[in-house]
């Protein structure tokens, strides 16, 4: 087992957010929203996008992570390594780590960041909008599109954190403090479910999850799956749409909180000392209904991305050349 903790320790620095709900969910997920446009929206996307499907544009932003490591199809792309350099820090936009039992998002929480992924939904909004210069607007949609999507995946927001004293036995804690802010498994990166040699938590809703909802690993027939589990009237937003991501965010990390139920941890890998101590790995094992209940709600989440994506794409105030 600690073999597998060692490799998961390798590539946690590179891994661990470049591919929320997986190519499968990214692209059924922008299938879906296309169909949920109205015509203002289709026509400014089209515009910018042009003959790129939302599917296509929809993994844009894990492939220019991708090539920053020199993989993927962007990886000799002039323009993705132009953005990479400009924006080193992209592969913090992706996720924020909330605590589990977070009441609701805000900007002045020590866990918010300027770069994490309701700030970057914001500001990509704002160059829709005219406001800012910080992307292209062709970028700032991919971004737009991309981080809504991931904003859903429930671990993408939601961050166990724990009380490691008995590393045999470590408990969830609630609401860290500044002693345990660091101790923290990075949206079940650092979770080893043990589904197979090197899976994690994470890995495991971005993926496994995914596939098994529809049984298919088709995206037109996951996205036609999930078009039958979108709730209009219970998931509509309300409000000015600048503060939906926040709204999101908050409704994810209890989304997140479900997502740990019921699962045993066991065996915590540490490093340091005393209170500078840092989550390496955890063992963890499952319910037995985990699989049945959670993808259930990895459907909702997916099908909510989609119709949360067409929601503010049609309501965002385009100002774009």
């Amino acid at each position: 087992m600690w073999l597998r903790i060692l490799f998961i320790g390798l590539c946690l620095p590179v891994a661990p957010w470049v591919q929320a709900w997986g190519r499968l969910g990214h692209e059924a997920i922008g299938t879906l929203t296309s169909g949920l446009l109205h015509e203002k929206a289709r026509l400014q996307v089209k515009k910018l996008l042009g003959t790129e499907e939302l599917a296509e544009a929809s993994v844009w932003l894990d492939e220019l992570r991708a090539a920053g490591t020199g993989t993927g199809p962007l990886a000799k792309d002039a323009d993705a390594a132009a953005f990479n350099k400009k924006f080193p820090d992209n592969h913090l936009w992706h996720f924020v780590n909330l605590p589990l039992e977070t009441p609701a998002y805000s900007d002045s929480s020590r866990f918010a960041d300027a770069n994490d992924i309701v700030h970057q939904i914001n500001a990509s909004i704002a160059v829709l909008e005219g406001k800012s210069r910080r992307f292209t607007p062709a970028q700032a949609l991919r971004v737009l599109i991309h981080l809504v999507e991931d904003l859903h995946q429930p671990l993408h927001v939601g961050t166990g954190y724990f009380d490691f004293r008995n590393p045999h036995t470590p408990k969830l804690i609630a609401v860290p403090g500044e002693r345990t802010a660091s101790h923290g498994d990075l949206g079940g990166n650092k979770v080893l479910p043990g589904h197979s040699k090197f899976d994690t938590l994470h890995a495991y809703w971005d993926t496994v999850l995914v596939e098994k909802i529809a049984g298919t690993v088709n995206a037109d027939k996951l996205a036609a799956h999930l078009h039958t589990s979108i709730a209009s009237a219970t998931w509509r937003s309300t409000g000015d749409y600048h503060a939906w991501a926040e709204a999101w965010a908050t409704d994810s990390v209890h989304e997140a909180a479900a997502a740990y139920r019921g699962i045993v941890f066991t065996n915590a890998k540490v490093n340091g000392e005393s209170e500078r101590k840092t989550l390496e790995a955890i063992e963890a094992e499952l319910p037995k209904d985990y699989e049945a209940e959670q993808k259930l709600r990895a459907q909702a989440q997916l099908a909510k991305a989609a119709f949360h994506l067409a929601e503010l794409l049609n309501a965002i105030d385009w100002k774009v050349p």
